[in-house]
């Protein structure tokens, strides 16, 4: 027993180290102890083995020599945690760089000193009562947890590259390709025919993989007619509908064509068929809409539409989104009569995260055309250079904005695992409304991401008598962080539920003439930013559901088509239930069933 208590502290510091960062992390107050522990155990286990080694003598001496290494190893990596983890005061003054050669240096130190000790002592344990010690077989244990070590050292910076240049290779097959709920309801709500021709030659495998998915939106709605041609045989109708080559889907509604170019070879074409649902989304509004134009206001430090390369908080992707919905986008500044009126062909306007004040004429501009019934999306930012000053413009819509960050003990986002994540809420609560219609059909698996938000309030004394629905609130147990260091001061701050979003239905105006307007307003600028929109589901069908509602056109709105695989998000919540899962629940039912098998044949040998 005396010599299982080093191995036995040493993997007890292990686990204590796990707990404390995977279960709690920065910011936790159990942390630290144990944190403090796991080290305490990690020095014992060392202390013992040495102690162990001094006494001892001969062939036993040179075996314990060889496994001293491997504790000091595991030591001086837990020396290396105490300084490079988060919030250690022993880092202070460290730059970036050195605080990541520490973390590298730390988990190599951890995995070459643990894989080989393990082996090693597991190969001493298999020897006590043994007459000799076979010194070999334990030097040949530690040699082979060495090779292990450094293999997992070699795939683990292996992955870390790959995951950085982030290149994918699909191997998927698409025997499954079928409409989208959301495509589905759109041919389903077809005011006007629409004819959808498929040009091919003759038994192509291309067009015998994508014929019954166009069969089946055929039978969806008598509206959408399905041809199947060969632009060789038909000559005349490939002139009129502009096709080229075969391997093209044409969309007319007899004077607009929309194209899809699919090509004729299977294997090129399956990157293509894995967008083909989007794709045709996109076309078929470009067929049965007239375009939009959404205004994206600007000179006032808001987000941009054109980002910086790998600029997490651009809009590119909402610009994107726009346009496959048959959306002009167009900047909205001074230039263009911000300050006097809102161009006549404005369908949408968009404000998102202006940093700086914006002058009284403008809001004026914009107050008028949201009070005559345009449709307006507004996204603020708690982190601004100067104070907007947008009241008047939120008085208006009945709305009062508080730029307290929230943060979540457990709701949130895992990102960086650091107390920062707490900021970055996560939420599947939203109020039944026509501006989140499919988000609240999406089940408690659907939800929305909110990056360093803020929060809304309804306006006691508004100065119209505007119609505000909260549409989405965070969860239960979160605070405004009113001091900046996103942990709960029980003393100064309030947990609660807070408003994320609301949307807001003007009156008609007093002269009678056209209808009120409407207004999306949330409290956090990123909602609808790259970084959210690329892995959050909730968020793209809730700027689906809006942009619907603010067009009151609620009748064609659906659920938005999953098109591609995208990252997996899981709350704090979920990541601990993982944790337990893979930790200790995977392991205690490996081992539940050994013992039932030992038990087993226990009563079949009697």
């Amino acid at each position: 027993m005396r010599n299982l208590v080093p191995p036995s502290l040493y993997i007890a510091s292990l686990v204590l180290l796990l707990i404390g960062e995977r279960m709690f992390g920065p910011g936790y107050s159990a942390r630290l102890p144990l944190a403090l522990a796991a080290g305490g155990a990690m020095t014992a286990a060392l202390a013992a083995r040495g102690m162990r080694w001094r006494a001892a003598s001969g062939e036993t001496r040179r075996v314990l020599a060889r496994l001293l290494p491997s504790y000091l190893g595991g030591f001086l990596a837990f020396g290396l945690y105490a300084f490079c983890a988060e919030g250690s005061p022993l880092s202070e003054g460290f730059s970036d760089e050195a605080l990541v050669l520490s973390k590298i240096t730390f988990f190599g130190l951890l995995l070459l000193s643990t894989l080989p000790l393990l082996l090693m002592e597991t190969s001493l344990l298999s020897m006590y009562g043994a007459r000799r010690l076979e010194t070999r077989r334990l030097f040949e244990s530690g040699q082979a947890g060495l090779s292990l070590a450094l293999a997992s050292a070699l795939v683990i910076s292996l992955n870390y590259l790959a995951n950085h240049h982030d290149s994918r290779y699909d191997l998927r097959t698409l025997k499954d390709l079928q409409p989208s709920a959301a495509t589905s309801e759109m041919v389903r709500n077809l005011s006007k025919p629409i004819t959808i021709s498929l040009f091919f030659p003759p038994a192509n495998e291309v067009e015998e993989m994508i014929a019954p998915y166009f069969e089946e939106l055929a039978a969806v709605s008598k509206q959408l007619k399905l041809e199947q041609l060969d632009k060789a045989a038909n000559p005349k109708q490939a002139r009129e509908l502009r096709v080229r080559k075969n391997g093209t889907v044409v969309l007319s509604d007899g004077e607009n064509h929309e194209s899809i170019s699919l090509g004729t070879d299977s294997s090129r074409a399956r990157s293509k068929l894995k967008k083909l649902d989007g794709d045709l989304q996109g076309k078929l509004n470009k067929v049965t809409r007239s375009q939009r134009i959404a205004y994206f206001t600007v000179g006032h430090g808001e987000r941009s539409t054109a980002p910086k390369d790998k600029d997490p908080g651009g809009l590119k992707s909402l610009k994107e989104g726009l346009k496959t919905l048959n959306y002009k986008v167009k900047n909205l500044g001074v230039k263009q009569g911000l300050s006097e009126q809102i161009p006549e062909d404005a369908t949408l306007v968009f404000v998102v995260g202006p940093k700086g004040p914006m002058i009284e004429s403008e809001q004026d501009a914009l107050i008028r055309y949201v009070r005559d019934g345009g449709a307006l999306f507004l996204l603020l930012d708690p982190e601004v250079d100067k104070d907007p000053e947008l009241d008047p413009l939120l008085q208006t819509l009945g709305l009062q904005y508080d730029s307290g960050v929230l943060a979540h003990e457990t709701k949130h986002v895992t990102r960086d695992r650091a107390i920062s994540d707490r900021s970055f809420l996560a939420t599947n609560r939203f109020t039944t409304h026509a501006s989140t219609s499919n988000l609240a059909k999406g089940g408690p698996r659907i939800f929305t991401l909110f990056d360093e938000s803020g929060s809304l309030n309804k306006l006691e004394k508004a100065e119209t008598d505007a119609e505000v629905t909260f549409t989405v609130r965070s969860a239960a147990g979160t605070w405004a962080d009113l001091d900046g260091n996103l942990s709960y001061d029980k003393a100064a701050e309030t947990k609660g539920s807070f408003n994320l979003a609301a949307s807001v239905q003007l009156p008609a105006p007093e002269d009678g003439e056209g209808v009120g307007g409407r207004a999306v307003v949330t409290a956090d600028a990123d909602a609808l930013a790259d970084l959210i929109l690329s892995v959050s589901m909730g968020n793209r069908q809730w700027l689906a559901d809006s942009l619907r509602w603010l067009e009151d056109e609620v009748k064609l709105s659906a659920q938005v088509a999953e098109l591609e695989d995208v990252a997996l998000v899981h709350t704090r919540d979920e990541d601990k239930a993982w944790f337990y899962g893979t930790s200790l629940g995977l392991p205690l039912l490996i081992l539940s069933w050994g013992l039932a098998l030992r038990a087993r044949r226990r009563r079949s040998a009697s």
